[in-house]
């Protein structure tokens, strides 16, 4: 292969592969602020506040999450506008506390994420955490909330 096509073609990747990464929200640990409850059936807000982290990590299209509660694993994309993501995780048999006093064993712990960027260290959204528990009605559990995800303190500017 001649040294021009060589040029050629690594300009050419160079400029393809730029343009897959549009996404301007940094990669890493950002806690989670929560700023209005709309749903929280047993109290879960309570008990996982001091678990509100996600460790964020972007490739391409794709949003890898490693969430605070239940050490879950999330996974997702960014949506076609690229301000915009979703992520899903799920873990299985997992024995927790419900509203302060009932020992659950839950067949499934499920977490959504929307969220939109701010800027950068910054992104708000939405998100909906759901306690499984087919024998014991008591342990079956939703919480929904709006929220700031914020990195290292740092808020877009003219955001409080």
């Amino acid at each position: 292969m001649s040294t021009l096509r060589r040029l050629c073609l690594t300009a050419l990747l160079s400029s393809t592969l730029a343009g897959c990464l549009p996404y301007s929200q940094n990669e890493g640990e950002y806690e989670i602020i929560p700023l209005e409850t709309l749903r929280d059936d047993c109290g879960l807000l309570e008990q996982i506040r001091g678990n509100l982290q996600l460790s964020l990590q972007i490739s391409g299209r794709v949003v890898r999450a490693d969430f605070g509660v239940q050490n879950m694993q999330l996974l997702g994309y960014f949506l076609e506008d690229g301000e915009a993501f979703t992520a899903d995780g799920s873990v299985a048999n997992v024995s927790t506390t419900v509203d302060g006093a009932n020992e659950c064993l839950l067949d499934q712990v499920r977490v959504h994420v929307d969220a939109s960027t701010r800027c950068a260290t910054e992104f708000q959204g939405q998100l909906r955490l759901t306690y499984d528990a087919r024998n014991n009605a008591a342990c079956t559990c939703e919480l929904w909330f709006r929220f700031d995800g914020v990195q290292g303190n740092t808020r877009c500017a003219g955001n409080p």
